[in-house]
Protein backbone atom coordinates (compact mmCIF):
# COMPACT_ATOMS: atom_id res chain seq x y z
CA UNK A 1 0.00 0.00 0.00
CA UNK A 2 1.49 3.40 -0.52
CA UNK A 3 1.29 5.09 2.45
CA UNK A 4 2.58 8.36 1.34
CA UNK A 5 -0.54 8.85 -1.20
CA UNK A 6 -3.10 7.63 1.01
CA UNK A 7 -1.89 10.01 3.75
CA UNK A 8 -2.06 12.73 1.23
CA UNK A 9 -5.61 12.07 -0.17
CA UNK A 10 -6.61 12.01 4.07
CA UNK A 11 -4.89 15.33 4.35
CA UNK A 12 -6.15 16.77 0.95
CA UNK A 13 -9.70 16.45 1.78
CA UNK A 14 -9.75 16.87 5.40
CA UNK A 15 -12.43 19.25 5.71
CA UNK A 16 -14.39 16.96 3.75
CA UNK A 17 -13.61 13.92 5.83
CA UNK A 18 -14.26 16.02 8.84
CA UNK A 19 -17.77 17.39 7.71
CA UNK A 20 -18.99 13.84 6.66
CA UNK A 21 -18.29 12.58 10.12
CA UNK A 22 -19.83 15.68 12.13
CA UNK A 23 -23.15 15.09 9.67
CA UNK A 24 -23.06 11.04 10.54
CA UNK A 25 -22.27 11.18 14.12
CA UNK A 26 -25.33 13.83 14.53
CA UNK A 27 -27.32 11.84 12.47
CA UNK A 28 -26.87 8.46 14.04
CA UNK A 29 -27.36 10.31 17.49
CA UNK A 30 -30.34 11.61 17.39
CA UNK A 31 -31.69 8.25 16.09
CA UNK A 32 -30.30 5.82 18.55
CA UNK A 33 -30.70 5.05 22.32
CA UNK A 34 -26.92 5.77 23.85
CA UNK A 35 -27.18 5.30 27.49
CA UNK A 36 -27.28 1.77 27.72
CA UNK A 37 -23.44 2.30 26.08
CA UNK A 38 -22.85 5.33 28.13
CA UNK A 39 -19.57 3.57 29.77
CA UNK A 40 -18.03 1.85 26.40
CA UNK A 41 -18.51 5.13 24.49
CA UNK A 42 -15.83 6.38 27.28
CA UNK A 43 -13.78 3.87 27.14
CA UNK A 44 -14.13 3.96 23.16
CA UNK A 45 -13.52 7.79 23.05
CA UNK A 46 -10.42 7.12 25.05
CA UNK A 47 -8.84 4.16 23.17
CA UNK A 48 -9.35 6.43 19.65
CA UNK A 49 -7.80 9.02 21.33
CA UNK A 50 -4.58 7.36 22.07
CA UNK A 51 -4.73 5.47 19.03
CA UNK A 52 -5.06 8.99 17.12
CA UNK A 53 -2.17 10.22 18.97
CA UNK A 54 0.15 7.19 19.38
CA UNK A 55 1.53 7.21 15.73
CA UNK A 56 2.67 10.81 15.91
CA UNK A 57 4.33 9.48 18.82
CA UNK A 58 6.42 7.12 16.85
CA UNK A 59 7.91 10.13 15.20
CA UNK A 60 9.10 11.79 18.36
CA UNK A 61 12.63 11.74 18.63
CA UNK A 62 13.84 12.42 22.53
CA UNK A 63 16.67 14.52 21.44
CA UNK A 64 14.80 17.16 20.18
CA UNK A 65 12.04 16.94 22.89
CA UNK A 66 15.06 17.86 24.94
CA UNK A 67 16.26 20.61 23.08
CA UNK A 68 12.25 22.07 22.96
CA UNK A 69 12.42 22.03 26.80
CA UNK A 70 15.30 24.87 26.46
CA UNK A 71 12.48 26.95 24.23
CA UNK A 72 12.09 29.29 27.15
CA UNK A 73 10.15 31.91 24.84
CA UNK A 74 7.91 29.47 23.76
CA UNK A 75 7.12 28.00 26.38
CA UNK A 76 5.78 31.43 28.34
CA UNK A 77 4.04 32.52 24.86
CA UNK A 78 1.84 29.53 24.83
CA UNK A 79 1.60 28.89 28.41
CA UNK A 80 0.48 32.55 28.72
CA UNK A 81 -1.81 32.20 25.70
CA UNK A 82 -3.34 29.09 26.92
CA UNK A 83 -3.76 29.56 30.44
CA UNK A 84 -3.93 33.59 31.01
CA UNK A 85 -5.07 35.39 27.60
CA UNK A 86 -7.51 32.80 25.98
CA UNK A 87 -9.77 33.33 29.14
CA UNK A 88 -9.41 37.03 29.10
CA UNK A 89 -10.49 36.79 24.84
CA UNK A 90 -13.67 35.03 25.66
CA UNK A 91 -14.36 37.30 28.26
CA UNK A 92 -14.79 39.73 25.83
CA UNK A 93 -16.25 37.65 23.55
CA UNK A 94 -18.90 37.20 25.98
CA UNK A 95 -19.50 41.01 26.63
CA UNK A 96 -19.55 41.60 22.82
CA UNK A 97 -22.59 38.99 22.56
CA UNK A 98 -24.38 40.39 25.26
CA UNK A 99 -24.62 43.75 23.77
CA UNK A 100 -26.86 42.07 21.21
CA UNK A 101 -27.98 39.24 23.61
CA UNK A 102 -28.34 38.12 27.26
CA UNK A 103 -26.64 34.92 27.97
CA UNK A 104 -27.41 33.18 30.35
CA UNK A 105 -25.18 33.39 33.85
CA UNK A 106 -24.55 29.59 34.05
CA UNK A 107 -24.72 29.23 30.10
CA UNK A 108 -21.58 31.77 30.22
CA UNK A 109 -19.74 30.35 33.12
CA UNK A 110 -20.26 27.29 30.57
CA UNK A 111 -18.35 29.40 27.82
CA UNK A 112 -15.73 30.35 30.48
CA UNK A 113 -15.03 27.00 31.46
CA UNK A 114 -14.64 25.79 27.60
CA UNK A 115 -11.47 27.87 27.29
CA UNK A 116 -9.81 27.59 31.05
CA UNK A 117 -9.63 24.06 31.06
CA UNK A 118 -6.19 22.31 29.35
CA UNK A 119 -5.35 22.09 25.56
CA UNK A 120 -6.78 19.20 23.53
CA UNK A 121 -5.85 16.51 23.44
CA UNK A 122 -6.28 16.50 19.95
CA UNK A 123 -3.42 19.46 19.29
CA UNK A 124 -0.91 17.15 19.27
CA UNK A 125 -1.67 15.63 16.62
CA UNK A 126 -2.82 19.16 14.27
CA UNK A 127 0.89 20.03 14.81
CA UNK A 128 1.81 17.09 13.40
CA UNK A 129 -0.55 17.35 10.17
CA UNK A 130 1.15 20.73 10.07
CA UNK A 131 4.79 19.90 10.06
CA UNK A 132 4.90 21.29 13.44
CA UNK A 133 6.81 20.91 15.82
CA UNK A 134 5.23 17.80 18.01
CA UNK A 135 8.08 17.83 20.85
CA UNK A 136 6.80 21.45 22.51
CA UNK A 137 3.72 20.75 21.59
CA UNK A 138 4.33 17.49 24.03
CA UNK A 139 5.68 19.64 26.59
CA UNK A 140 3.07 22.91 26.60
CA UNK A 141 0.19 19.44 26.78
CA UNK A 142 1.84 18.06 29.79
CA UNK A 143 2.73 21.37 31.60
CA UNK A 144 -0.86 22.93 31.01
CA UNK A 145 -2.38 19.78 32.08
CA UNK A 146 -0.12 20.16 35.64
CA UNK A 147 -0.71 24.01 35.45
CA UNK A 148 -4.48 24.00 35.34
CA UNK A 149 -4.60 22.08 38.78
CA UNK A 150 -4.30 26.19 40.13
CA UNK A 151 -5.33 27.91 37.00
CA UNK A 152 -9.20 26.35 36.39
CA UNK A 153 -10.12 27.10 39.66
CA UNK A 154 -8.37 30.33 39.84
CA UNK A 155 -10.37 31.65 37.06
CA UNK A 156 -13.94 30.15 38.21
CA UNK A 157 -13.23 31.79 41.24
CA UNK A 158 -12.87 34.81 39.43
CA UNK A 159 -15.79 34.65 36.78
CA UNK A 160 -18.03 33.16 38.98
CA UNK A 161 -17.14 33.93 42.67
CA UNK A 162 -20.73 33.05 44.07
CA UNK A 163 -20.97 29.65 42.33
CA UNK A 164 -18.29 27.14 43.17
CA UNK A 165 -17.43 24.28 41.25
CA UNK A 166 -15.60 20.93 42.56
CA UNK A 167 -12.84 20.25 40.58
CA UNK A 168 -11.03 16.98 40.32
CA UNK A 169 -7.48 17.00 40.47
CA UNK A 170 -7.44 13.05 39.63
CA UNK A 171 -9.34 14.00 36.04
CA UNK A 172 -6.37 16.23 35.22
CA UNK A 173 -3.53 13.78 36.69
CA UNK A 174 -5.49 10.85 34.86
CA UNK A 175 -6.14 12.91 31.24
CA UNK A 176 -2.37 13.71 31.36
CA UNK A 177 -1.43 9.82 31.88
CA UNK A 178 -3.82 8.12 29.43
CA UNK A 179 -3.75 10.98 26.79
CA UNK A 180 -0.21 11.78 26.68
CA UNK A 181 2.42 10.19 28.75
CA UNK A 182 0.87 6.18 27.88
CA UNK A 183 0.98 7.00 24.22
CA UNK A 184 4.57 9.49 24.88
CA UNK A 185 5.77 5.78 25.70
CA UNK A 186 4.32 3.47 23.70
CA UNK A 187 5.35 5.15 20.20
CA UNK A 188 9.35 5.88 21.67
CA UNK A 189 9.54 2.37 22.19
CA UNK A 190 7.71 1.80 18.79
CA UNK A 191 10.24 3.94 17.21
CA UNK A 192 13.20 2.03 18.65
CA UNK A 193 11.92 -1.44 17.61
CA UNK A 194 11.14 -0.52 14.34
CA UNK A 195 14.51 1.18 13.56
CA UNK A 196 16.44 -1.57 14.91
CA UNK A 197 14.53 -3.95 12.98
CA UNK A 198 14.48 -1.65 9.83
CA UNK A 199 16.66 0.49 9.32
CA UNK A 200 16.48 4.35 8.71
CA UNK A 201 15.68 3.59 5.33
CA UNK A 202 13.09 0.92 6.30
CA UNK A 203 11.39 3.21 8.60
CA UNK A 204 11.41 6.21 6.30
CA UNK A 205 9.28 3.61 4.20
CA UNK A 206 6.64 3.45 6.61
CA UNK A 207 6.62 6.78 8.17
CA UNK A 208 3.35 8.24 5.96
CA UNK A 209 1.68 5.44 7.71
CA UNK A 210 1.36 7.05 11.07
CA UNK A 211 0.07 10.09 10.37
CA UNK A 212 -2.27 8.29 7.77
CA UNK A 213 -3.48 6.57 10.80
CA UNK A 214 -4.28 9.50 13.25
CA UNK A 215 -5.88 11.48 10.85
CA UNK A 216 -8.47 8.11 10.73
CA UNK A 217 -8.45 8.40 14.20
CA UNK A 218 -9.49 12.09 14.31
CA UNK A 219 -12.24 11.31 11.94
CA UNK A 220 -13.75 8.56 14.30
CA UNK A 221 -13.43 11.21 17.24
CA UNK A 222 -14.93 13.72 15.26
CA UNK A 223 -18.11 11.34 14.29
CA UNK A 224 -18.19 9.84 18.07
CA UNK A 225 -18.43 13.88 19.77
CA UNK A 226 -21.12 14.50 17.49
CA UNK A 227 -22.77 11.37 17.68
CA UNK A 228 -22.85 11.32 21.74
CA UNK A 229 -23.88 15.04 21.99
CA UNK A 230 -26.80 14.91 19.19
CA UNK A 231 -29.62 14.77 21.44
CA UNK A 232 -28.16 17.51 23.77
CA UNK A 233 -27.81 19.96 20.54
CA UNK A 234 -30.85 19.03 19.10
CA UNK A 235 -33.22 19.30 22.02
CA UNK A 236 -31.92 23.07 22.72
CA UNK A 237 -31.26 24.78 19.41
CA UNK A 238 -31.76 28.20 20.87
CA UNK A 239 -29.33 27.55 23.31
CA UNK A 240 -27.03 26.14 21.17
CA UNK A 241 -27.15 28.76 19.02
CA UNK A 242 -26.64 31.82 21.31
CA UNK A 243 -23.48 29.55 22.68
CA UNK A 244 -22.10 29.13 19.18
CA UNK A 245 -21.59 33.45 18.59
CA UNK A 246 -19.16 33.59 21.47
CA UNK A 247 -17.10 30.46 19.96
CA UNK A 248 -16.78 32.18 16.80
CA UNK A 249 -15.65 35.39 18.03
CA UNK A 250 -12.76 33.39 20.42
CA UNK A 251 -11.58 31.19 17.87
CA UNK A 252 -11.08 33.69 14.86
CA UNK A 253 -9.28 36.68 17.53
CA UNK A 254 -7.54 33.64 19.32
CA UNK A 255 -6.05 32.07 15.98
CA UNK A 256 -5.01 35.60 14.01
CA UNK A 257 -3.67 37.03 17.76
CA UNK A 258 -1.41 33.63 18.17
CA UNK A 259 -0.32 34.52 14.12
CA UNK A 260 0.00 38.23 14.74
CA UNK A 261 2.44 37.24 17.97
CA UNK A 262 4.28 34.67 16.50
CA UNK A 263 5.39 36.32 13.94
CA UNK A 264 6.76 39.65 16.07
CA UNK A 265 8.50 37.72 18.17
CA UNK A 266 10.06 35.81 15.55
CA UNK A 267 8.72 32.66 16.65
CA UNK A 268 9.65 29.87 14.07
CA UNK A 269 6.90 28.26 11.85
CA UNK A 270 6.86 24.97 13.14
CA UNK A 271 6.86 25.98 17.10
CA UNK A 272 4.24 28.77 16.07
CA UNK A 273 2.07 25.48 14.72
CA UNK A 274 2.82 23.79 18.03
CA UNK A 275 1.97 26.98 20.64
CA UNK A 276 -1.53 27.71 18.11
CA UNK A 277 -2.82 24.39 18.53
CA UNK A 278 -1.99 23.72 22.04
CA UNK A 279 -3.10 27.11 23.43
CA UNK A 280 -6.03 27.94 21.49
CA UNK A 281 -7.61 24.38 21.17
CA UNK A 282 -9.80 23.28 24.28
CA UNK A 283 -10.29 20.05 25.78
CA UNK A 284 -13.91 19.94 26.37
CA UNK A 285 -13.98 16.69 27.65
CA UNK A 286 -12.23 17.78 30.64
CA UNK A 287 -14.93 21.30 30.68
CA UNK A 288 -18.01 19.05 30.32
CA UNK A 289 -16.59 16.46 33.54
CA UNK A 290 -16.12 19.40 35.46
CA UNK A 291 -19.59 20.94 34.46
CA UNK A 292 -21.39 17.44 35.31
CA UNK A 293 -19.73 17.77 38.47
CA UNK A 294 -21.16 20.82 39.52
CA UNK A 295 -24.28 18.91 38.57
CA UNK A 296 -25.39 22.00 36.18
CA UNK A 297 -26.26 20.41 32.52
CA UNK A 298 -26.96 23.94 31.18
CA UNK A 299 -23.05 24.79 32.32
CA UNK A 300 -22.40 21.62 30.26
CA UNK A 301 -23.96 22.71 27.60
CA UNK A 302 -21.28 24.89 26.19
CA UNK A 303 -18.14 22.11 26.05
CA UNK A 304 -20.52 20.13 24.43
CA UNK A 305 -20.99 22.30 21.58
CA UNK A 306 -17.55 23.71 21.22
CA UNK A 307 -16.45 20.88 19.02
CA UNK A 308 -18.78 22.16 16.35
CA UNK A 309 -16.62 25.47 16.36
CA UNK A 310 -13.25 24.38 17.61
CA UNK A 311 -13.16 21.46 15.31
CA UNK A 312 -13.78 23.19 12.27
CA UNK A 313 -11.55 26.49 12.60
CA UNK A 314 -8.65 24.34 14.15
CA UNK A 315 -9.17 21.70 10.89
CA UNK A 316 -9.21 24.72 9.02
CA UNK A 317 -5.83 26.50 10.07
CA UNK A 318 -4.68 22.98 9.58
CA UNK A 319 -5.71 22.76 5.81
CA UNK A 320 -3.84 26.30 5.09
CA UNK A 321 -1.05 25.59 6.58
CA UNK A 322 1.12 25.65 3.97
CA UNK A 323 -0.35 29.53 3.34
CA UNK A 324 0.60 29.85 7.20
CA UNK A 325 4.14 28.79 6.53
CA UNK A 326 4.84 30.78 3.57
CA UNK A 327 4.43 33.69 5.83
CA UNK A 328 7.12 33.01 7.80
CA UNK A 329 9.37 32.46 4.58
CA UNK A 330 10.75 29.34 5.41
CA UNK A 331 11.18 25.82 3.21
CA UNK A 332 9.87 23.05 4.71
CA UNK A 333 10.70 19.75 3.20
CA UNK A 334 7.68 17.16 3.12
CA UNK A 335 10.22 13.98 3.25
CA UNK A 336 7.97 14.72 2.45
CA UNK A 337 9.03 15.48 -1.10
CA UNK A 338 7.12 19.17 -1.29
CA UNK A 339 9.47 21.76 -0.55
CA UNK A 340 7.44 25.02 0.47
CA UNK A 341 8.84 28.55 0.10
Amino acid sequence: MNWLKFKNHLDKYLPVYVTLAMIAGFYVGTHANLKPYHETLKTLNMLVVISMIYPMMINLRLGELKNSAKLGKQLAIALTMGLVISPLIMYGAIWLTELFHPLNHMLALGLLLAVVVPCSSMSIAYTGFTKGNIELATIVVALSFTLAIITVPAWLKIFASSYHVAISVWLLVKTILIVVITPMILGVLTRVYLMGKLGPEGFLRIKPAFPAISLLGMYTIVFLIFMEKAKLIASKPGIVGIALIPLVIYYTIALLFMTFVDRVFGIPYKDHMAITFTSVGKNEGTAMAIALAAGTGLMAIAPAVTPIVQIPFLVGYVKVWRKIASLWNCKIIKEEVEVIA
